[in-house]
């Protein structure tokens, strides 16, 4: 069985594209457009992995972070940002995110094989 994901991404088209990547490898995918809608979803769909947009409106990813308190350590919360910054990735691995990606460094094809890898470790 592969894992559940959250998508949590503002931009309809990077939804839509890694979504379907992401059913194609036959991982069970749920998608969110602001980290509000995402929490919603957190307690109902319990995800395995939750990729995580920064910037969003209505609610980024840093909030989204500070709302999920405690539940955070039951999900491996992966931040996938265009904004590289040292300063940013330490503030989202004190609130829990357990990695901070680059999205240019990343196909979906790359987040999809490196999920799987995660989740058979």
């Amino acid at each position: 069985m592969l894992p559940k994901v959250l998508l949590v991404e503002d931009d309809e088209a990077i939804r839509e594209i890694y979504a379907m990547k992401f059913e194609l490898v036959g991982f069970n995918t749920e998608v969110a457009e602001n980290g509000r809608v995402a929490l919603g979803k957190v307690s109902e769909f319990e995800p395995n992995f939750i990729l995580l947009d920064m910037m969003m409106p209505v609610m980024g990813g840093e909030e989204f972070l500070r709302r999920l308190g405690p539940r955070v350590h039951k999900t491996h919360v992966i931040v996938f940002s265009n904004m590289p910054g040292d300063k940013q990735q330490d503030v989202v691995k004190r609130l829990g995110a357990k990695d901070f990606w680059i999205k240019s460094d990343y196909t979906p094809d790359l987040v999809a094989e490196e999920l799987v890898r995660r989740w058979q470790a």
